[in-house]
Protein backbone atom coordinates (compact mmCIF):
# COMPACT_ATOMS: atom_id res chain seq x y z
CA UNK A 1 0.00 0.00 0.00
CA UNK A 2 1.64 3.23 -0.93
CA UNK A 3 1.98 6.19 1.18
CA UNK A 4 -0.74 9.13 0.79
CA UNK A 5 1.15 12.46 1.43
CA UNK A 6 -0.04 14.65 0.37
CA UNK A 7 1.05 17.48 -1.77
CA UNK A 8 -0.34 20.50 0.14
CA UNK A 9 2.68 19.15 2.63
CA UNK A 10 5.00 19.45 0.15
CA UNK A 11 3.80 22.39 -1.03
CA UNK A 12 1.60 23.87 0.80
CA UNK A 13 3.88 27.23 1.61
CA UNK A 14 3.87 27.88 -2.25
CA UNK A 15 0.27 27.20 -2.58
CA UNK A 16 -1.11 29.44 0.51
CA UNK A 17 1.52 31.96 -0.27
CA UNK A 18 -0.18 32.23 -4.05
CA UNK A 19 -3.55 32.36 -3.13
CA UNK A 20 -2.53 35.01 0.19
CA UNK A 21 -0.99 37.37 -2.60
CA UNK A 22 -3.47 37.07 -5.17
CA UNK A 23 -6.64 37.18 -2.39
CA UNK A 24 -5.07 40.95 -1.62
CA UNK A 25 -4.72 41.87 -5.35
CA UNK A 26 -8.22 40.62 -5.66
CA UNK A 27 -8.94 42.76 -2.79
CA UNK A 28 -7.56 46.10 -3.97
CA UNK A 29 -9.42 45.28 -7.53
CA UNK A 30 -13.19 45.07 -6.12
CA UNK A 31 -12.15 48.33 -4.22
CA UNK A 32 -10.82 50.49 -7.19
CA UNK A 33 -13.47 48.75 -10.01
CA UNK A 34 -16.38 49.23 -7.08
CA UNK A 35 -15.65 52.60 -6.79
CA UNK A 36 -14.99 53.71 -9.71
CA UNK A 37 -18.06 51.89 -10.97
CA UNK A 38 -20.61 53.94 -8.86
CA UNK A 39 -18.61 57.02 -9.42
CA UNK A 40 -18.60 56.83 -13.15
CA UNK A 41 -21.69 54.94 -13.50
CA UNK A 42 -20.74 51.97 -15.35
CA UNK A 43 -22.24 48.76 -14.68
CA UNK A 44 -19.47 46.66 -16.52
CA UNK A 45 -16.95 48.04 -13.41
CA UNK A 46 -19.44 47.30 -11.09
CA UNK A 47 -19.98 43.33 -12.36
CA UNK A 48 -16.72 43.03 -12.41
CA UNK A 49 -15.58 44.36 -9.05
CA UNK A 50 -17.97 41.92 -7.55
CA UNK A 51 -16.23 39.36 -9.47
CA UNK A 52 -12.82 40.50 -7.81
CA UNK A 53 -14.77 40.21 -4.70
CA UNK A 54 -15.90 36.66 -5.20
CA UNK A 55 -12.31 35.75 -5.83
CA UNK A 56 -10.76 37.24 -2.73
CA UNK A 57 -13.69 35.38 -0.56
CA UNK A 58 -12.83 32.35 -2.39
CA UNK A 59 -9.18 32.55 -2.36
CA UNK A 60 -9.42 33.12 1.47
CA UNK A 61 -11.92 29.54 2.16
CA UNK A 62 -9.19 27.97 0.32
CA UNK A 63 -6.77 29.15 1.98
CA UNK A 64 -8.55 28.39 5.66
CA UNK A 65 -9.33 25.02 4.17
CA UNK A 66 -5.79 23.72 2.99
CA UNK A 67 -4.64 25.00 6.24
CA UNK A 68 -7.31 22.97 8.37
CA UNK A 69 -6.83 20.18 6.04
CA UNK A 70 -2.76 20.12 6.69
CA UNK A 71 -3.31 20.55 10.60
CA UNK A 72 -6.07 17.18 10.46
CA UNK A 73 -4.06 14.05 9.96
CA UNK A 74 -6.21 10.78 9.37
CA UNK A 75 -7.46 8.87 11.96
CA UNK A 76 -10.35 6.25 12.76
CA UNK A 77 -13.13 8.77 12.43
CA UNK A 78 -11.84 10.73 9.28
CA UNK A 79 -9.92 8.53 7.37
CA UNK A 80 -8.50 10.88 4.80
CA UNK A 81 -8.60 13.93 7.03
CA UNK A 82 -9.95 17.04 6.33
CA UNK A 83 -8.38 17.61 2.94
CA UNK A 84 -12.24 17.20 1.00
CA UNK A 85 -12.76 20.55 2.85
CA UNK A 86 -11.10 21.42 -0.52
CA UNK A 87 -14.63 20.77 -2.58
CA UNK A 88 -16.67 22.34 -0.28
CA UNK A 89 -15.39 25.52 0.01
CA UNK A 90 -15.53 25.45 -4.23
CA UNK A 91 -19.14 24.61 -3.80
CA UNK A 92 -19.57 27.55 -1.39
CA UNK A 93 -17.92 29.79 -3.80
CA UNK A 94 -20.16 28.67 -6.69
CA UNK A 95 -23.09 29.57 -4.13
CA UNK A 96 -21.49 33.00 -3.64
CA UNK A 97 -20.74 33.39 -7.68
CA UNK A 98 -24.65 32.55 -8.52
CA UNK A 99 -25.90 35.33 -5.91
CA UNK A 100 -23.73 38.45 -7.08
CA UNK A 101 -24.31 37.28 -10.89
CA UNK A 102 -28.12 37.41 -9.83
CA UNK A 103 -27.89 40.71 -8.40
CA UNK A 104 -25.92 42.11 -11.41
CA UNK A 105 -28.63 40.51 -13.64
CA UNK A 106 -31.21 42.45 -12.35
CA UNK A 107 -29.51 46.08 -12.15
CA UNK A 108 -28.69 45.44 -15.91
CA UNK A 109 -32.41 44.44 -16.94
CA UNK A 110 -33.09 47.85 -14.81
CA UNK A 111 -30.47 50.15 -16.71
CA UNK A 112 -31.32 48.22 -20.32
CA UNK A 113 -34.68 49.99 -19.52
CA UNK A 114 -33.53 53.18 -17.70
CA UNK A 115 -29.57 54.20 -19.45
CA UNK A 116 -27.96 55.78 -17.00
CA UNK A 117 -25.07 58.58 -17.82
CA UNK A 118 -21.53 57.32 -18.06
CA UNK A 119 -18.02 59.13 -17.40
CA UNK A 120 -16.48 57.27 -20.68
CA UNK A 121 -13.03 58.34 -20.09
CA UNK A 122 -12.69 57.87 -15.87
CA UNK A 123 -14.31 54.47 -16.36
CA UNK A 124 -11.71 53.71 -19.23
CA UNK A 125 -9.07 54.64 -16.32
CA UNK A 126 -10.29 52.20 -13.61
CA UNK A 127 -10.83 50.04 -15.63
CA UNK A 128 -7.04 49.92 -17.07
CA UNK A 129 -6.12 49.66 -13.41
CA UNK A 130 -8.10 46.40 -12.52
CA UNK A 131 -6.86 45.19 -16.30
CA UNK A 132 -3.25 45.75 -14.73
CA UNK A 133 -4.50 43.96 -10.55
CA UNK A 134 -5.93 41.38 -12.92
CA UNK A 135 -2.93 40.19 -15.00
CA UNK A 136 -1.05 40.72 -11.87
CA UNK A 137 -2.57 38.01 -10.15
CA UNK A 138 -2.96 35.99 -12.99
CA UNK A 139 0.45 35.93 -13.03
CA UNK A 140 0.83 34.64 -9.76
CA UNK A 141 -1.83 31.74 -9.83
CA UNK A 142 -0.46 30.42 -12.94
CA UNK A 143 0.68 26.70 -12.10
CA UNK A 144 4.13 25.60 -12.57
CA UNK A 145 3.94 23.45 -15.79
CA UNK A 146 5.05 19.73 -14.84
CA UNK A 147 3.86 19.92 -10.98
CA UNK A 148 1.12 18.59 -9.15
CA UNK A 149 0.03 21.81 -8.38
CA UNK A 150 -0.96 22.11 -12.54
CA UNK A 151 -4.35 20.06 -10.98
CA UNK A 152 -4.63 21.78 -7.96
CA UNK A 153 -8.69 22.58 -7.64
CA UNK A 154 -7.88 25.70 -5.81
CA UNK A 155 -4.83 27.55 -7.94
CA UNK A 156 -7.02 26.38 -11.53
CA UNK A 157 -10.18 27.90 -10.45
CA UNK A 158 -8.83 31.36 -9.38
CA UNK A 159 -6.41 31.37 -12.08
CA UNK A 160 -9.22 31.21 -14.39
CA UNK A 161 -11.19 33.27 -12.51
CA UNK A 162 -8.11 35.91 -12.56
CA UNK A 163 -7.61 35.13 -16.20
CA UNK A 164 -12.03 35.87 -16.81
CA UNK A 165 -11.49 39.26 -15.34
CA UNK A 166 -8.58 40.18 -17.22
CA UNK A 167 -10.58 40.01 -20.70
CA UNK A 168 -13.64 41.68 -18.75
CA UNK A 169 -11.36 44.83 -18.61
CA UNK A 170 -10.49 44.86 -21.97
CA UNK A 171 -14.17 44.40 -23.08
CA UNK A 172 -15.35 47.38 -20.74
CA UNK A 173 -12.43 49.72 -22.28
CA UNK A 174 -13.63 48.43 -25.84
CA UNK A 175 -17.43 49.08 -24.41
CA UNK A 176 -16.60 52.48 -23.13
CA UNK A 177 -15.17 53.74 -26.46
CA UNK A 178 -18.30 52.37 -28.72
CA UNK A 179 -20.61 54.53 -26.07
CA UNK A 180 -18.49 57.14 -26.96
CA UNK A 181 -18.26 57.26 -30.84
CA UNK A 182 -22.15 55.63 -30.94
CA UNK A 183 -24.13 57.04 -27.79
CA UNK A 184 -25.33 54.04 -27.19
CA UNK A 185 -25.71 53.52 -23.59
CA UNK A 186 -27.34 50.44 -23.31
CA UNK A 187 -23.66 48.55 -24.73
CA UNK A 188 -22.78 49.11 -20.81
CA UNK A 189 -25.72 46.63 -19.23
CA UNK A 190 -25.37 44.36 -22.08
CA UNK A 191 -21.69 44.23 -21.11
CA UNK A 192 -22.74 43.09 -17.81
CA UNK A 193 -24.71 40.03 -18.84
CA UNK A 194 -22.74 39.12 -21.02
CA UNK A 195 -19.90 39.39 -18.40
CA UNK A 196 -22.30 37.29 -15.89
CA UNK A 197 -22.83 34.73 -18.10
CA UNK A 198 -19.10 33.99 -18.49
CA UNK A 199 -19.07 34.31 -14.49
CA UNK A 200 -22.10 31.50 -14.56
CA UNK A 201 -20.11 29.19 -17.06
CA UNK A 202 -17.07 29.42 -15.03
CA UNK A 203 -19.61 28.18 -11.93
CA UNK A 204 -20.91 25.65 -13.76
CA UNK A 205 -17.48 23.70 -14.87
CA UNK A 206 -16.24 24.24 -10.65
CA UNK A 207 -19.57 22.85 -9.93
CA UNK A 208 -18.98 20.01 -12.36
CA UNK A 209 -15.52 19.26 -11.02
CA UNK A 210 -16.63 19.48 -7.41
CA UNK A 211 -19.62 17.27 -8.19
CA UNK A 212 -17.54 14.73 -9.76
CA UNK A 213 -15.39 13.85 -6.63
CA UNK A 214 -18.52 14.32 -4.38
CA UNK A 215 -19.92 11.25 -6.57
CA UNK A 216 -16.68 9.26 -6.73
CA UNK A 217 -16.29 9.17 -10.42
CA UNK A 218 -13.48 7.71 -11.54
CA UNK A 219 -10.31 9.45 -11.12
CA UNK A 220 -8.63 8.08 -14.57
CA UNK A 221 -9.37 6.03 -17.42
CA UNK A 222 -9.97 2.69 -16.42
CA UNK A 223 -9.31 0.64 -19.27
CA UNK A 224 -5.59 2.12 -20.09
CA UNK A 225 -4.68 1.42 -16.75
CA UNK A 226 -5.33 -2.10 -17.07
CA UNK A 227 -4.01 -2.58 -20.16
CA UNK A 228 -0.56 -1.25 -18.91
CA UNK A 229 -0.74 -3.28 -15.91
CA UNK A 230 -1.28 -6.27 -18.06
CA UNK A 231 2.04 -5.88 -19.74
CA UNK A 232 3.96 -6.39 -16.23
CA UNK A 233 5.47 -9.71 -16.08
CA UNK A 234 3.57 -12.36 -13.85
CA UNK A 235 0.08 -9.99 -13.72
CA UNK A 236 -2.80 -12.56 -15.44
CA UNK A 237 -5.16 -10.03 -14.56
CA UNK A 238 -6.76 -6.76 -13.07
CA UNK A 239 -10.37 -7.11 -11.52
CA UNK A 240 -12.83 -4.86 -9.04
CA UNK A 241 -10.28 -1.72 -10.27
CA UNK A 242 -11.84 1.34 -8.50
CA UNK A 243 -10.32 4.97 -8.65
CA UNK A 244 -11.56 8.29 -6.43
CA UNK A 245 -10.54 11.37 -5.85
CA UNK A 246 -10.30 12.85 -1.90
CA UNK A 247 -9.89 16.48 -3.50
CA UNK A 248 -7.77 17.54 -6.21
CA UNK A 249 -4.61 16.82 -5.19
CA UNK A 250 -4.94 13.63 -3.64
CA UNK A 251 -6.00 10.15 -5.70
CA UNK A 252 -7.47 6.62 -4.21
CA UNK A 253 -7.55 3.19 -6.00
CA UNK A 254 -7.80 -0.27 -4.80
CA UNK A 255 -7.70 -3.64 -7.75
CA UNK A 256 -8.10 -7.22 -7.18
CA UNK A 257 -4.35 -8.34 -9.02
CA UNK A 258 -4.36 -12.20 -10.27
CA UNK A 259 -0.66 -12.96 -10.58
CA UNK A 260 0.94 -16.25 -11.19
CA UNK A 261 3.32 -15.91 -7.60
CA UNK A 262 1.60 -18.97 -5.27
CA UNK A 263 3.00 -17.57 -1.90
CA UNK A 264 2.45 -13.76 -0.35
CA UNK A 265 6.67 -13.06 -0.24
CA UNK A 266 6.51 -13.62 -4.23
CA UNK A 267 3.93 -10.35 -5.05
CA UNK A 268 6.89 -8.14 -3.41
CA UNK A 269 8.23 -7.32 -6.64
CA UNK A 270 4.50 -7.06 -8.55
CA UNK A 271 3.63 -4.67 -6.03
CA UNK A 272 6.00 -2.21 -6.48
CA UNK A 273 5.93 -2.36 -10.38
CA UNK A 274 2.34 -1.83 -9.92
CA UNK A 275 2.28 1.13 -7.51
CA UNK A 276 4.86 2.45 -10.30
CA UNK A 277 2.65 2.55 -12.92
CA UNK A 278 -0.60 4.08 -11.32
CA UNK A 279 1.67 6.49 -9.82
CA UNK A 280 4.00 7.98 -12.14
CA UNK A 281 1.35 7.45 -15.30
CA UNK A 282 -2.32 8.26 -13.10
CA UNK A 283 -1.28 10.00 -10.44
CA UNK A 284 -2.44 7.40 -7.48
CA UNK A 285 -1.13 8.24 -4.52
CA UNK A 286 -2.82 5.99 -2.04
CA UNK A 287 -3.22 1.87 -3.32
CA UNK A 288 -4.50 -1.05 -1.97
CA UNK A 289 -3.83 -4.12 -3.82
CA UNK A 290 -5.03 -7.47 -3.59
CA UNK A 291 -3.26 -10.69 -4.73
CA UNK A 292 -4.59 -13.60 -5.99
CA UNK A 293 -3.69 -16.55 -7.55
CA UNK A 294 -5.37 -18.06 -10.35
CA UNK A 295 -7.52 -20.33 -8.16
CA UNK A 296 -8.82 -17.59 -5.57
CA UNK A 297 -9.72 -15.86 -8.37
CA UNK A 298 -12.24 -18.81 -9.55
CA UNK A 299 -13.84 -18.99 -6.13
CA UNK A 300 -15.85 -15.68 -6.43
CA UNK A 301 -16.51 -12.79 -8.49
CA UNK A 302 -15.87 -9.27 -7.86
CA UNK A 303 -18.88 -7.08 -9.29
CA UNK A 304 -20.26 -4.21 -6.62
CA UNK A 305 -23.45 -4.82 -6.12
CA UNK A 306 -25.84 -2.84 -3.55
CA UNK A 307 -29.46 -2.63 -3.88
CA UNK A 308 -31.62 -0.57 -1.79
CA UNK A 309 -34.42 -1.62 -0.39
CA UNK A 310 -37.61 -1.14 -2.23
CA UNK A 311 -40.75 -2.93 -3.18
CA UNK A 312 -40.07 -3.60 -6.89
CA UNK A 313 -37.69 -6.54 -6.83
CA UNK A 314 -37.63 -6.69 -10.76
CA UNK A 315 -36.72 -2.95 -10.61
CA UNK A 316 -33.71 -3.94 -8.47
CA UNK A 317 -32.42 -6.33 -10.75
CA UNK A 318 -32.66 -4.50 -13.65
CA UNK A 319 -30.81 -1.37 -12.11
CA UNK A 320 -28.13 -3.84 -11.35
CA UNK A 321 -27.56 -4.65 -14.35
CA UNK A 322 -27.15 -1.83 -15.70
CA UNK A 323 -23.93 -0.62 -16.09
CA UNK A 324 -22.99 3.65 -16.82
Amino acid sequence: MMGAGHPHLQTGRTTLGRLAFSAALFGLNFLVQGLGGLWTGSLGLVSDSLENLNDSVVNLLAMGAITLANRREPCDRYAYGWHRLEVFHTLLGVGLLVALASGVLWEAWQRLQHPVPIQIGWAIAFSAMGLLLNLAATFVLLPPKGTRMEGDLNLRSAYLHALSDSLANVAVMLSMVAIRFTGWRWIDPALAILIVLVILRGAFLLLRSAAAILMHRAAFDHEAAKADLLKLSGVLGVEDLRSWKICSHLTVATAHILVEAERLDETERYLEEIEHVLSEHYGVRHLTVHFETSTMASRHHHKFIHQHETADREAQTHAAKHEC
